[in-house]
């Protein structure tokens, strides 16, 4: 989405009314590496933002590809109904934007906080794998809003974006194994969002610990299943892409894993990630913030990128980790291969585009969707369609009896 804010602005606000309040978001603010948040306007909510960027998707396919898709997942923590999923309605929204979707397709949402996009896709790929027909795909949309209460050290990392992902069994970018996944689990109270609240609720350095801690366990069990060494792991993977809910944090766990099995300095384990551009992987979520379950995907997006501009045909074949975190708790991690189409497809990428197009919004605005005052009024009221975007996916209104109903700008 397009509307952005500075957290600059945020702790400013903050500053005049609570100056302690505002020194402690100012502090954290330094630790995370954080600098701007995007959010949804009115009109916008996580079923729009999903069907706005499977729509982008589907667009680069031909129209056999798209009737080909057997599985439409939507991975997300912030649902619209709490029975219907979004892929349901992102399903119709895209049938009447005049793409070849079938009904003869599997929706759903999956959930489990922030890794239930990696989830999705471990899921469509098996039951591809597992089919009698060939030529069939599937493709996960991961949609979020991370909203926190104003004034927590948490503010500063909300954000919002929708990332789809195609699934299919000769893939184009990145070929995974699914053969042997790490996996680690626990029931833990890092993070949490009862039923009826729109903000999360979050134990910060508990869930740090437990980020950590599952991370590293998945990646053992990783490492086991593959009857690799953690040492061998890190040193044979070239590309590492993993949940970003704020820059610093999954650097600093790479660093300490680094530090752990291959016993090096923290000179020597800069140098490691140096030469891996581990850092490209993080940088959109500084300027995005927290996108929940689309960040380990937006996080290798940009890793590739960075990286094919660099190594061109090279980068074909080079060995990539995925890890998964999402809080509660689960992680998995799993590894892959470059394709040999990945920089023709990478080539015809505008991320840039993307993270840069951010528009300021007024403090207002940032107001009214945190308290999710103006997407209720906008919904009931429905919004004015000259005011959307062309081709633009928005919700038209809310009805009396809650449910929701989506349109599209022409155009």
């Amino acid at each position: 989405p397009r509307p952005l804010m500075p957290l600059d602005t945020i702790i400013a606000r903050h500053r005049r009314c609570d100056p302690q309040r505002a020194l402690a978001m100012e502090r954290s603010k330094g630790r995370t590496g954080q600098v701007s948040i995007r959010f949804p306007q009115c009109w916008e909510d996580t079923a729009t933002m999903a069907a706005q960027a499977a729509s982008r998707l589907l667009a680069r396919l031909s129209a056999d590809e798209v009737a080909s898709l057997r599985y439409l997942v939507v991975g997300t923590e912030t649902g619209v109904d709490q029975a219907k999923p979004i892929a349901a309605y992102v399903h119709g929204m895209l049938q009447r934007a005049g793409f070849p979707i079938a009904q003869a397709i599997s929706t759903y949402d999956i959930q489990h906080a922030c890794a239930s996009g990696a989830i999705g896709v471990v899921n469509i790929g098996a039951m591809l794998g597992a089919s009698r027909e060939g030529g069939e795909r599937g493709m996960i949309i991961c949609t979020d809003e991370a909203r926190y209460a104003p004034g927590t050290s948490a503010e500063i990392t909300q954000g919002a974006a929708s990332v789809a992902v195609l699934v299919e069994p000769d893939p184009r970018l990145v070929e995974l194994d699914l053969g042997g996944i790490g996996y680690s689990s626990r029931d833990v109270d890092d993070f949490f969002r009862p039923l009826g609240s729109v903000a999360a609720q979050v134990r910060g350095r508990y869930s740090i610990e437990c980020y950590r801690n599952a991370v590293e366990d998945a990646l053992l069990d990783l490492c086991a299943r593959n009857e690799r060494s953690m040492a061998e792991l890190l040193v044979e993977t070239e590309l590492f892409a993993f949940h970003v809910p704020f820059r610093s944090l999954p650097e600093e766990t790479m660093a300490r894993l680094v530090e752990r099995y291959l016993r090096t300095d923290s000179a020597a384990t800069k140098a490691f990630l140096d030469r891996r551009r581990f850092s490209a992987g993080t940088e959109p979520a500084a300027v995005v913030g927290n996108v929940y379950t689309g960040s380990v995907f937006l996080s290798l997006a940009a890793l590739l990128a960075a990286r094919c501009g660099e190594l061109k045909s090279a980068l074909v074949g080079k060995r990539v980790m995925l890890a998964a975190y999402g809080s509660g708790n689960t992680a998995l991690a799993l590894c892959g291969r470059v394709s040999r189409q990945a920089p023709s497809v990478i080539s015809d990428w505008s991320l840039d585009d993307l993270l840069n197009h951010g528009q300021e919004a007024s403090v207002d605005e940032y107001d009214d969707w945190v308290a999710d005052r103006r997407r209720a009024a906008c919904g009931h009221g429905g919004p004015l369609e000259t005011e959307i975007p062309e081709r633009s996916f928005y919700l038209r209104e809310v009805r009396a009896d809650g449910y929701r109903v989506y349109g599209l700008r022409s155009g």
